[in-house]
């Protein structure tokens, strides 16, 4: 017996349908609706679900993206003539992911009642990627847009999974047959094609009779899987799944509630104009960047969650550097070519906890990460990664170098004589004054000049007082903007100069925003093309700026360094701000 259905208060007022007959036939179960009519119209709606359609994400926090493996466009007609066809190749490298049937790529059909007179006018087939794949199997589906030749405000979007049984159906997505969304006289509808449920237990030939051969149905625990996810899975094998889809508290039910408010509000925003603010995947591609992610993050995370012992959040921290190691590691092939270990080196400045420093150097990468104290993360790594990483402070060598003219007629000099008083005190002594010369500073271990080989890499990861300054020093670089300082040290609010329009005031005028401007501002002034990437990592600061093409690079310090040392207000107290940091406790971020 079913169980009654159970009350759930919904905000949004849609109406539970499934006691009343589908207008797509008698295959389909209704249900949800909008009680009244919507107020968008048919381009809002399917310029919306084409966007869902390729960004899956929206819908489930599961979902890490959707190849398009196969894409058709066809002319809304009675001859429903193809306009466009587009097919992609893409390849699963990881062997350990799991994947159901991944090379069964062609297109489903779902029973559709003929009196709407529907035709197809987009043919997609996507590969639904998991955020972890290890658990979530990889698979495909088709996914069609249909539009009536009598009815001209009337689209209907089908979802159908390439799987003929229930339990083979990842946590992801709904454990139905076929999904789909309706907009038929100005109302909007969820319907459900439930699989049989003799589905589980007979071999079903539908559609392909291959299927076995199709990456040996599974690879991986799936069934297992799926046990686990889907709960009390065994309690309810005795319901039929038209007996679930009358109860509202049921998983699969609460899903088509979801489905019909994502579509909603998405179609309503798209008719309002909303777009988005950030576009991500401007420099590196998606796919790249996110299987590099999924397979740094199999190799490395739990290693450094569960030896975590700094007193700030490890989630954060590790997934947040794992996803700039993907980024970097891919930015590096790009510029460089699959070889780029060969042709680089990095130095990880202000490099913190060291967690990007040792995804890095374990991935076979020579750098170097610097900061002003030893993190107790630095003890957790192996020796090859903890010789790596030294405790220094950061002093530009333009601020104890003799100026390049001077240097040109004297080249014996290596220092500006420069002296540079600093405070210091103890609880022990009387406070004392320390007078460091610019000679003193060139030879102590505890300073670094930021001078390196010609096939440096800068990083500059939330490096705080050395933001500015990573653009000055003269090699290839990214730095992520954090807390505004000026090249003295000194906290200070930069304003933002941009320009774009569809950014609200209260963004655009944001500290943060200012920072980031500020610093493509100056890195521009010494010659370099500066490309832009919002990081896809879990963080308010994700604005990468990077620069490897400079017309002047190898001649640095040039004068336009000094000259915009002089613009930005000089650096006055730089070397006394910097040698004091010894003397604290680092920050978290």
């Amino acid at each position: 017996m079913a169980k009654a259905a159970v009350a759930v208060h919904k905000n949004d007022g849609f109406k539970f349908c499934v006691n009343e007959k589908s207008i797509l036939g008698d295959s389909w179960v209704p249900m949800y609706a909008t009680p009244e009519k919507v107020p968008f119209d048919k381009l809002h709606f399917e310029k919306a679900m084409l966007n869902i359609i390729r960004e899956p994400n929206i819908n489930s926090t599961a979902i890490l993206r959707a190849d398009i493996l196969t894409e058709k466009e066809y002319a809304v007609s009675l001859e429903h003539n193809l306009i466009h066809s587009t097919r992609n190749t893409y390849e699963i490298n990881d062997p350990d992911a799991k994947m159901i049937k991944i090379d069964d790529m062609k297109l489903r059909e779902v029973p559709i009642e003929k009196s709407l007179q529907l035709v197809t006018k987009y043919e997609i087939v996507r590969r639904i990627i998991p955020r972890n794949p290890y658990k979530d199997a990889i698979m495909n589906q088709t996914c069609l847009v249909m539009n009536s030749i009598t009815h001209a405000e009337t689209s209907l979007i089908i979802y159908k999974p390439h799987l003929d049984k229930k339990d083979l159906c990842p946590f992801y997505i709904p454990h139905v047959n076929a999904v789909a969304i309706l907009l038929h006289q100005k109302n909007l509808s969820v319907h459900y094609i439930p699989f049989k449920d003799n589905d589980n237990n007979d071999n079903d030939n539908n559609n392909n009779n291959d299927n076995n051969t199709c990456n040996n149905n599974i690879t991986g625990k799936v069934t297992e899987n799926t046990d686990n996810n889907n709960n009390g899975h065994k309690e309810q094998q005795a319901r039929t799944q038209k007996e679930l889809l009358l109860d509202e508290s049921e998983r699969v039910v609460r899903t088509a509630y979801r489905l019909l408010q994502t579509s909603f509000k998405h179609s309503k925003g798209t008719m309002q104009g909303y777009e988005k603010r950030v576009n991500h995947d401007q420099v590196v591609e998606k796919v790249k960047f996110q299987d590099r992610y999924t397979n740094l993050k199999k190799k490395y995370s739990k290693f450094l969650v569960e030896n975590w012992v700094e007193s700030t959040d490890p989630k954060k921290h590790v997934f947040e550097d794992i996803g700039i190691a993907a980024f970097l590691i891919e930015l590096w092939i790009k510029i460089y070519g699959e070889n780029f270990k060969q042709k680089i080196q990095f130095r990880d400045l202000g490099c913190g906890n060291a967690v990007l420093c040792y995804i890095l150097i374990q991935e076979g990468i020579n750098g170097i990460g610097i900061d002003a104290r030893q993190r107790k993360s630095w003890n957790i790594y192996p020796k090859e990664v903890k010789s790596c990483l030294k405790e220094q402070v950061i002093i530009p060598s333009v601020l104890i170098r003799p100026h390049p003219e001077v240097r040109k007629r004297m080249p014996h000099i290596q220092h500006n004589g420069g002296l540079f008083p600093v405070k210091v005190a103890h609880e022990y002594i009387a406070p004392a004054t320390i007078i460091y010369s610019s000679h003193d500073l060139l030879k102590s271990p505890q300073v670094n000049i930021a001078e390196y080989p010609k096939d440096t890499f800068i990083i500059g990861n939330h490096s705080d007082e050395l933001t500015c300054w990573i653009p000055l020093l003269g090699y290839p670089f990214m730095v992520i903007p954090c807390c505004s300082h000026n090249l003295s040290g000194q906290r200070v609010r930069y304003h933002s100069n941009s320009q774009n329009k569809k950014q609200n005031s209260k963004v655009k005028n944001s500290t943060y925003a200012g920072l980031v401007d500020h610093v493509e501002s100056i890195a521009k002034k010494v010659g370099w093309q500066i490309e832009k990437e919002m990081l896809r990592i879990p963080s308010t600061r994700n604005a990468a700026l990077i620069g490897y093409e400079n017309p002047y690079l190898g001649k640095f310090p040039t004068m336009q360094v000094y000259e915009t040392i002089i613009e930005e207000g000089g650096a006055e107290g730089w070397i006394q701000n910097t040698m004091a940091l010894t003397k604290r406790n680092p920050r978290g971020h």
